[in-house]
C-alpha cells in the first residue's frame, strides 16, 4: 500500500478519548486527562461493522458506478460547552490542510477527480450529524464522502476512524480504523541524545500516516468491485455516418478557398 507522499503538513491538536471506544488496548499516563470522545454513532448513519487497525467493506457484492467521483471530507470533534451535559459534534478542521492532505493521499488514483472539505458553513446551519454531513456532501456533487475523527487513547497512544459514504444513499459503504504508539516517550528519552523527529516517533503523525495508507488501500478496493455505469445516448444524438463526406483535395487550405 502507497504511503503518504508529504507527511510534514500542519495538523490540528487531536480530541482525546477513552480506551473503549477503540476496543484495543492503552497505556495509563498519569499527566494524562481524557476530555469527551468521539464515537461511531458520531460518525455513522447507521450500525456498521468495523476492525482494528484495518478497514472493511460494507457491500461485499459489487457496485456500479461509483467511479470515477469527487470525495467529500470531513473531520468530527466534540466540544464541551458547559461540561458533558451539553458536548456537541462539531467540525473541526483546516480546509487547506484537509485539501492538501486528502488530494495528496488519493493522487494516484485516476478514479477519483478531486477531493475537497466540507466545512461548518457547507452544513446550511444544520447540526454536525452523519446525515447533515452526507447531504451536504451531496449537494456540494461529492459522489462518495469521508467522515472521520481523531481520538487520543493515552497520553502516547492516538486512534484514527471513519466511514466512506455513498452520499446518493446516505448509506456508508466502509469503516476504517488506524491506531499507533509514540516510538519514544518523554519519559523513556535520553537526556543525552538529540530529539527525535515528531514526524518518525509521534503517534499523531505515524497514525495519520497509517490511516491515510488504509483509505488508499480502501478506495482502491472499491475501484476494483465497481463495474461502469451503462451510458446510453439519446435518441437522434447518434449519427449512423460521418456528419458530412470526405473532400480531398479540401477546399481551404491555409485558410485560403
Amino acid at each position: 500500500m502507497r504511503l503518504l507522499q508529504n507527511r510534514r503538513w500542519p495538523y490540528v491538536a487531536p480530541c482525546l478519548a477513552s480506551v473503549l471506544l477503540a476496543g484495543c488496548t492503552a497505556r495509563d499516563a498519569k499527566s494524562w486527562t481524557p476530555r469527551t470522545q468521539v464515537r461511531w454513532h458520531d460518525l455513522l448513519t447507521e450500525s456498521a461493522e468495523w476492525s482494528c487497525n484495518g478497514f472493511r467493506l460494507l457491500t461485499p457484492e459489487s457496485t456500479t458506478g461509483l467511479f470515477p467521483t469527487t470525495i467529500g471530507v470531513t473531520r468530527v470533534a466534540i466540544e464541551d460547552a458547559d461540561g458533558d451535559r451539553f458536548s456537541r459534534a462539531v467540525l473541526l478542521q483546516d480546509p487547506r490542510n484537509e485539501f492538501l492532505q486528502w488530494n495528496s493521499t488519493l493522487d494516484d488514483q485516476f478514479a477519483v477527480s478531486e477531493v475537497f472539505p466540507i466545512a461548518k458553513r457547507d452544513l446550511g446551519g444544520g447540526e454536525a450529524i452523519p446525515a447533515q454531513m452526507v447531504a451536504a456532501m451531496r449537494a456540494l456533487r461529492a459522489g462518495l464522502g469521508l467522515i472521520y475523527a481523531v481520538n487520543e487513547l493515552s497520553e502516547h497512544e492516538v486512534e484514527m476512524f471513519g466511514a466512506i459514504y455513498d452520499t446518493q444513499s446516505a448509506r456508508p459503504l466502509a469503516t476504517i480504523h488506524a491506531q499507533a504508539v509514540s516510538m519514544v516517550s518523554p519519559a523513556e528519552r535520553d537526556e543525552d541524545d538529540p530529539t527525535p523527529d515528531p514526524w518518525e516517533t509521534d503517534a499523531r503523525a505515524l497514525v495519520r500516516e497509517r490511516f491515510g495508507t488504509l483509505v488508499h488501500a480502501c478506495i482502491r478496493q472499491m475501484i476494483r468491485q465497481d463495474r461502469p455505469a451503462q451510458v446510453e445516448a439519446p435518441e437522434g444524438w447518434t449519427p449512423a455516418g460521418p456528419t458530412r463526406l470526405a473532400e480531398w483535395p479540401p477546399r481551404y487550405f491555409d485558410g485560403q478557398p
